[in-house]
């Protein structure tokens, strides 16, 4: 299951680096157009266990899930499946497909009735096929207040999308700070703490902290630390008429983060990815901002991985990344759609743990998954868990694609000193009020 979020992350990563513009979706429940809480979500005591909790009296259905998933994980979720046949009485068959094959079978396959009950999707897929009527949002009372209150809000809110709850959250992908143990000891909490251990392990063959600050994907934390947001919130999902990247201390936040090559010179001026990963791969870097489910790659490579929050901000504010999830929809021509909805909210909460057994870089965002002594004992994964709750979904709104364009090339002239922070990001702003006017 980490491979195809890191699929889907490094298409997303891909197509800013190259300037490509993308489609991305999906609303989180009503909030205040505000900067990000400074505090994760509390986490919640119990089993991981979770049974639908509304479930009308119906007869036993024959139910087709779609994934697109690694043979170990495929096993892990066919096991989970037969417990939950014996449960129910429904049966369930599983079809795995190559996730861009999956994806492309969507628009097709789904109306003309040879889709499946449930699909496992990205959640940035949530806002244009709920759209199109190609998902169905979750039946009333299905996921009780109870339940949701044992995932992440910014996992479950990824698939909120024009007032309605459009999606499960399986696992995330979110970045953090990676260290290789060799060279940081205990990671640090705070910017001012970074930069001055980056100072002191930083030699001329050896970085201290690198990141790709040129980056909107990796950057974007900066930003919302000090009041940025892509679009405000509603009790409905996102106003794609309030957009926060010029906002509220936004140029503030960039700036900051480029005095890390600047003023304190811990990052290099021609920071690539393949300079990036490459030292780290070698052991030549102490710390970097990475996706979280790349630790493994780096672990079989013989480093010493090591996993944090993303520190706290001069302003005292949490960075907040972005967030990308991959979860279980509804398909909107399904004719049983209540049957599948209590499976996705059964494998919502019977999943999580044996998935990251499966492979660690399946992070759980169900928060109760804590409480199993495999995952509490593993503080990298506990680490990437704190760091979802300080995260931003990326919206699933059809607009998200009108801005990742735009707002990168923001990020890079910015680092390159060709415009001001405020400069480029203001523009970018423009090019984005602009074309959202022009659909």
């Amino acid at each position: 299951m980490a491979k195809r979020l890191a699929w889907h992350r490094s298409v997303l990563v891909a197509l800013t680096l190259l300037a490509l513009l993308l489609a991305a979706c999906s609303p989180p429940a009503a909030q205040p157009t505000s900067p990000p809480p400074t505090k994760p979500a509390p986490t919640a005591a119990g089993p991981t266990a979770a049974a639908p909790t509304t479930k009308p009296a119906r007869a036993p259905a024959k139910l087709t899930l779609w994934v697109y998933m690694s043979d170990d994980d495929l096993a892990v979720l066919q096991g989970v499946t037969k417990e939950y046949e014996a449960l129910s009485g429904d049966t369930v068959q599983v079809v795995n497909y190559p996730y861009f094959e999956l994806l492309e079978k969507v628009d097709v396959a789904f109306p003309a009735g040879e889709g499946p009950d449930l699909c496992e999707i990205p959640h940035t897929d949530t806002g244009v096929w709920g759209q199109a009527g190609l998902i169905a949002p979750f039946p009333e009372g299905v996921l009780s207040e109870e339940e949701r209150g044992k995932y992440a809000h910014s996992a479950l809110d990824a698939f909120f999308y024009d007032g309605q709850q459009f999606g499960i959250p399986q696992i995330a992908d979110v970045v953090v700070l990676l260290y290789n143990k060799a060279l940081v000891k205990t990671p640090p909490t705070t910017m001012e703490e970074l930069i001055q251990m980056a100072k002191d392990i930083q030699t001329k063959d050896i970085g201290g902290f690198w990141m790709l600050d040129n980056n909107m994907w990796y950057g974007w934390c900066f930003v919302s630390g000090y009041g940025g947001y892509i679009f405000g919130r509603t009790d409905k999902g996102y106003d794609v008429n309030d957009l926060g990247v010029f906002s509220r201390g936004t140029a503030q936040g960039l700036d900051y983060l480029f005095t890390l090559r600047r003023e304190h010179k811990i990052i290099p001026e021609n920071i690539d990815w393949n300079l990036l990963t490459g030292h780290f791969t070698e052991g030549k870097l102490g710390m970097m901002i990475q996706n979280a489910n790349q630790a493994a790659i780096y672990q079989a490579a013989g480093v010493d991985v090591g996993m944090a929050v993303i520190p706290r901000l001069p302003n005292g504010n949490m960075p907040a990344p972005m967030l990308s999830i991959s979860g279980w929809a509804i398909n909107g021509y399904s004719k049983q759609q209540q049957a599948a909805a209590e499976l996705a909210v059964y494998l919502g909460g019977h999943l999580a743990v044996p998935l990251f057994k499966s492979s660690q870089g399946n992070i759980p965002v169900r928060l109760d998954a804590i409480a199993d002594p495999v995952i509490a004992g593993n503080p990298n994964i506990v680490a990437a868990i704190e760091q979802v709750g300080f995260s931003q979904p990326v919206p699933n709104v059809p607009e998200m694609g009108l801005v990742w364009v735009p707002v990168n090339s923001a990020f890079e002239l910015a680092a390159k000193g060709d415009k001001t922070s405020a400069q480029a990001l203001s523009e970018a702003s423009e090019v984005v009020k602009a074309a959202i006017a022009g659909q």
